[in-house]
């Protein structure tokens, strides 16, 4: 059986295409290189539970532009108020000036998305002024990209893998989509001039802010406000629901982010112990809207966009970091590769897992993969184009 193979072996080497020729030691020492593939192998224990892991680093730098009509994974059955912490589908309620929103019922039963990710119209990257004769290509720059397998010992001592992830040791760039279903980290960061939360929560038609939140915002117009947002489940307004000590760490098919149930507007100075007093509460924080659609971020910059990057910034400085999908049978505790610190966990349970969470730049400073002014947050991201000629569908 191997005869063939070996006569096919000795007659390519033969060619004089793929003819070897030795170099000398000094031409030999003007090489510089490293392995392509490595493999790390390591281990984490907890409650009594130890998984192994095999982590495949791809020494590769690409830049690439790649789109896709539609994402779709961790597609198995799941219902809300199961205690999994599973977010159900709520639609906003006929009088949009009032936190009211309403299930979305199937069979009797509390719909929810048919996946843990569902992302439509999915693209790394984006293309510079697509409608013009000279349209260009802004890449999606990807340094260092893993597989990564966590093995586990089941019941009858027999080792299984129960778990799969894909990631990036370094990306920078645009990642669009129609967020119709995440699970996971997904984190943001929102921060605008108090003037705009004055705005929206105690002027005009819709304004809902009571009278002791429009005086402690109309005290902050001219002041900085910030305050990060994440996954939420759009009935309560939580980011995680009840149940949390039974092992839940995270919303499961959200469809809503936003500042969550507990969280407020940070800002500088004396007002800075005051706002914390204001919490969101509702789906409400200061008398602004806290919940929003996650199909209203289009597009979320991975990295530090340009605007914001000193001069002579390298990708090094300026790339997020420990951003993840991942597929797993149960509990699979991944090492966390954002950064921010040295023995760090990214829990993940059944289903899939998509990481996008804050990181560390180049200098050691907290970052978030979306940062968005006070209006963006409420209003959503546009998405850049992804196709030449058109925006999304190619």
């Amino acid at each position: 059986m191997l005869k063939p193979l070996f006569a096919l072996t000795a007659l390519s080497l033969s060619t004089t295409s793929l003819a070897l020729q030795a170099i000398s030691e000094r031409e030999l020492s003007d090489v510089a290189a490293q392995a392509f593939i490595s493999v790390d192998s390591s281990s984490y224990s907890e409650g009594g539970e130890t998984w192994d892991f095999r982590r495949i680093n791809l020494g590769l730098d690409i830049q690439t532009l790649l789109t896709a009509d539609e994402l779709v994974i961790g597609e198995f059955e799941r219902s809300y108020g199961d205690g999994d912490g599973t977010a159900p589908m709520v639609v906003e309620g006929s009088d949009g000036s009032q936190r009211t929103v309403e299930f979305i019922f199937e069979d009797g039963e509390v719909k929810v998305p048919s996946a843990d990710l569902i992302l439509e119209n999915f693209a790394l990257g984006g293309v510079k002024n697509p409608y013009s004769e000279n349209p260009e290509v802004d890449a999606f720059h990807i340094r260092d990209p893993y597989i990564e397998l966590a093995y586990k010992d089941n019941e009858q001592g027999i080792r299984q893998v129960v778990g799969f992830r894909m990631g990036f040791g370094k990306s920078q760039g645009y990642l669009s989509a129609d967020l119709l279903s995440v699970t996971g980290n997904f984190q943001a960061y929102v921060t605008g001039i108090g003037r705009d939360a004055y705005n929206s929560a105690c002027e005009g038609p819709d304004a809902s802010g009571s009278a002791t939140q429009c005086l402690l915002l109309s005290a902050a117009t001219g002041s900085v406000i910030y305050s990060p947002i994440e996954l939420l489940d759009g009935y309560t307004g939580n980011a995680l629901p009840s149940g949390t000590d039974e092992g839940v760490r995270y919303v499961k098919r959200a469809t809503w982010a936003g500042v969550p149930t507990g969280g407020y507007f940070s800002t500088n100075g004396w007002l800075g112990g005051i706002l914390p007093l204001l919490k969101a509460k509702d789906c409400e924080i200061s008398g602004v809207r806290s919940c929003l659609k996650t199909g209203i971020y289009q597009s979320i910059y991975l990295g530090l966009p340009e605007e914001q990057r000193e001069e002579g910034a390298t990708f090094d400085d300026t790339a997020a970091r420990g951003v993840f999908f991942s597929l797993q049978s149960g509990l699979v505790p991944w090492e966390d590769l954002s950064g921010l610190t040295t023995d760090g966990r990214v829990y993940t349970e059944r289903g899939a897992f998509f990481n996008s969470a804050a990181y560390a730049d180049g200098q050691g400073n907290k970052r978030y993969p979306l940062t968005l002014d006070l209006y963006g947050g409420l209003a959503g991201t546009p998405r850049v184009a992804t196709c030449v000629g058109r925006i999304k569908g190619c």
